[in-house]
């Protein structure tokens, strides 16, 4: 993916003027810079979230914006659930969205694999943030989320506990071994990584 002479401004703020960057693929980008740097709207941008005021974005080989959306997972710092569904119907309610079938057995194991089967039934409203954080984080471990291209990841390690970092970065490393390519955010000290390429805002 390149960003070519991006600008954009949200409200009266300038966020970014002549944004020139590429992006490693396959591979792990990490992006770091401070709160209120950009690095948020840096990612919706790329994913067609947001719409730059000026500039071009090259979705690899030259794909338009359609098939982008097919081909990329998109998770945002803070959670995109329902509050009034349940931990299970809102990834249920999420692989419906993107056209895929659930398939029951998948489901329980992921939740499993996430720490978070004991809450399936609970309310989004009745969650821990790190609970929350733990089912968005869910979308990517579906078969059809390993098969995607891109995962797209603002500050994914947040509300986590030392076991969550750690089934995240098991997550991560199964995606780059798929040859997949991710753009995370972050401020904090990568130490989990051996090789990435760096981006600073």
């Amino acid at each position: 993916m390149i960003l070519k002479n991006i600008n954009l401004h949200r409200g009266t703020k300038n966020i970014f003027s002549n944004l020139n960057l590429e992006f490693i693929n396959p591979g792990l980008n990490i992006v770091k810079g401070d709160n209120g740097s950009g690095k948020s709207s840096l990612l919706m941008l790329a994913s067609g979230v947001l719409l730059s005021d000026k500039g071009r974005i090259i979705w690899g080989n030259n794909t338009d914006k359609n098939e982008w959306l097919q081909k990329h997972i998109f998770i945002k710092h803070s959670p995109s659930l329902s509050e009034e569904l349940t931990v299970e119907e809102n990834l249920k309610l999420w692989c419906g969205i993107r056209g895929w079938e659930v398939d029951e057995i998948e489901l329980e194991q992921n939740l499993k694999e996430m720490d978070i089967h004991n809450y399936k039934k609970f309310y989004i409203a009745e969650c821990s943030a790190g609970v929350k954080k733990k089912t968005e984080l869910s979308k990517l471990n579906f078969k059809n989320s390993l098969n995607l291209n891109y995962w797209l990841l603002d500050e994914p390690s947040n509300e986590l506990d030392k076991k969550g970092k750690f089934v995240l970065k098991n997550l991560i490393d199964k995606f780059l071994k798929n040859s997949g390519t991710i753009i995370m955010t972050s401020h904090e000290e990568i130490i989990n990584y051996k090789r990435y390429n760096l981006i600073e805002i």
